[in-house]
């Protein structure tokens, strides 16, 4: 059944059992088994400081609280609960002022002009059922717009230069990402842009801020390799067989140097 859920927190949708896009861009980039069995890992203060620049591009800057120097003694604890009260992050100083200045050059850009934060639904968590294998599956896009069917994402990079994001784009399955969010989308009967936006703004000076347009051609082909995916991920788990679908040995020579 399909389900958008406007207020759930990030914690209550990553414990969901649907599946994801995560599991998608592993299931590509590494390999079945370390989509369905491997550990996930995280580093929580990058995770945190990615979160503080989303709440200031959205303009919810008061839900990044500022600490001291450290995440040390029981000033920061009492921090962190005022914080999780809140629904927001904290960071040490040096972080928040990093956070803050990515945050407001994302959102002073002029795409950011364009957008009415009070009408787009920011991070939904949209569940519904893909129709041609039965699996259930879920999406939480940063930004969709109801009234364009537009999807756009924030990344924070060390780089925004276009060559180096563009590497970053594949080999960090973020075409497979933009898919399976149009595509989880569109099953669940909404109205979805032709393209995809990411606004990419880096983490320290000059936090240089880039927006990289995904065409309908790269996502119709990232799309096509989200539906075999699922259809694989579909007949693994009528058969129970998952494997990394490495070669049983691998040949070192100058030819795959």
């Amino acid at each position: 059944m399909d389900s958008i859920l406007h207020n759930q927190s990030n914690a209550e949708y990553h414990q969901h059992p649907a599946l994801g896009s995560t599991i998608i861009k592993e299931w590509s980039l590494k390999s079945p088994a370390h989509a369905m069995h491997g550990v996930r890992t995280i580093n929580p203060h990058i995770a945190a400081e990615g979160t503080a620049a989303h709440f200031v591009f959205e303009g919810k800057p008061e839900l990044v609280l500022c600490g001291g120097e450290t995440r040390r003694g029981s000033a920061w604890i009492e921090l962190e609960k005022q914080a999780a009260d809140l629904g927001g992050v904290a960071l040490p100083v040096k972080a928040y002022n990093h956070a803050m200045a990515a945050g407001n050059s994302a959102r002073n850009h002029c795409i950011a002009h364009n957008i009415s934060f009070n009408e787009v639904w920011t991070e939904p968590s949209i569940y519904t059922t893909h129709k041609s294998t039965g699996i259930e599956v879920k999406t939480r896009p940063d930004y969709y717009d109801p009234r364009t069917g537009g999807l756009l994402d924030l990344k924070t990079t060390q780089s925004a230069k276009p060559s180096d994001f563009l590497r970053q784009f594949y080999n960090l399955g973020y075409d497979l990402q933009a898919a399976a969010y149009s595509l989880f989308c569109e099953e669940a009967g909404l109205m979805v842009s032709d393209r995809f936006v990411f606004i990419a703004v880096e983490k320290l000076p000059p936090y240089a801020c880039q927006i990289f347009v995904v065409e309908q051609d790269v996502l119709d082909a990232a799309k096509t390799r989200v539906e075999q995916i699922l259809h694989e991920i579909a007949t693994s788990r009528k058969t129970g067989k998952i494997s990394t679908g490495w070669p049983s040995f691998f040949k070192i020579n100058f030819s795959n140097n």
